[in-house]
């Protein structure tokens, strides 16, 4: 038997969108999320998807809920697997997400614990702040596990989303 990944605590649940500011709104009208942070564009250039580079673009920003980490995606286009998940299923959950200080284990560790498991999102290479990857989730019961390299990059970048958790 393969030994299970040991991943460490949750940093953040990945939920797809039409429209971001409007799914702020409600989120902070229905269930008291927020604040909310970055509603800001990111331009994704120098990512794999589905091993092809392929440059999208999404409207990301995060709030606090419960004592949870959201992540709200909005694609603004149609290449990512976002815009794939938001045309098939719809608006919802489409990731768990971990800051990982060994990624490499770690990425290896997910892998061998489901082989079959093919990198949605491969942004390992040279021209991405951090390292990160979706795993696909077909195993998983559908959810796609992304992991993100803790290094102080990465603090710096997130650390106003960390910071709405105290």
């Amino acid at each position: 038997m393969t030994a299970r990944p040991r991943l460490p605590e949750l940093f953040h649940v990945g939920w797809v969108v039409r429209d971001c500011a409007a799914a702020q709104r409600e989120l902070a009208a229905r269930l008291g999320a927020g604040p909310f942070v970055g509603a800001a564009a990111a331009r994704f250039d120098q990512a794999l998807v589905h091993g092809e580079l392929t440059a999208f673009s999404l409207k990301i920003a995060f709030g606090a809920l419960g004592g949870v980490l959201l992540e709200l995606l909005e694609p603004l286009d149609d290449r990512s697997p976002h815009a794939e998940f938001l045309k098939t299923r719809g608006e919802g959950m489409h990731h768990l997400a971990y800051l990982v200080p060994d990624f490499d284990d770690q990425l290896a560790a997910v892998r061998a614990a489901d082989p079959r498991a093919s990198l949605l999102i491969d942004g390992t290479g040279p021209g991405n702040p951090v390292r990160w990857v979706y795993l696909d989730g077909g195993s998983a019961r559908g959810t796609v596990i992304e992991l993100l390299e803790r290094t102080p990059a990465s603090e710096a970048l997130f650390g106003a989303a960390l910071d709405l958790l105290g």
